[in-house]
């Protein structure tokens, strides 16, 4: 085998490349460490405020179901005064109806009255006798 001048600087660009190459692929550069370091507090940071919305987000679930407690609760009695106010309405129309019907009596008494202001019945003899024994007894 002839190796000539051309084959040992091919060998020669060969092997320092790979030894660059190899020196370059497992050295740990200060750059890329630096950079891992920046990333690993980045994630650091991130945990922390993913720890902080989760709290946030049980607190809220929390408020919300108090809420929703709440608006049950609300709905309820909201029922009920509807229903009391449908019982009011109904009571307050029987109370109007029997109104009109006290004041259309005592219109019809007021008129008996005047009538018989009017015209006083005559009585004699033994219907007499009978008013005046009803009025003492």
């Amino acid at each position: 085998m002839k190796l000539d001048l051309k084959s040992i600087l091919i060998l020669i660009l060969l092997l320092t490349t790979l030894i660059f190459g190899y020196k370059w692929f497992y050295s740990n550069g200060s750059a890329s460490k630096e950079r891992v370091k920046q990333l690993e507090l980045e994630f650091k940071e991130l945990e922390k405020k993913k720890l902080a919305n989760i709290s946030e987000i049980d607190s809220l679930k929390n408020v919300f179901n108090l809420l929703k407690l709440e608006d049950a609760r609300l709905k309820e009695e909201l029922i009920k005064l509807e229903n009391e106010a449908r019982l009011a309405e109904i009571t307050a129309a029987q109370s109007k109806q029997r109104f009109a019907e006290l004041q259309a009596q005592l219109a019809e008494t007021r008129r008996k009255i005047e009538e018989f202001k009017k015209n006083p019945p005559n009585r004699t003899g033994d219907a007499l006798l009978q008013s005046l024994k009803n009025k003492t007894q």
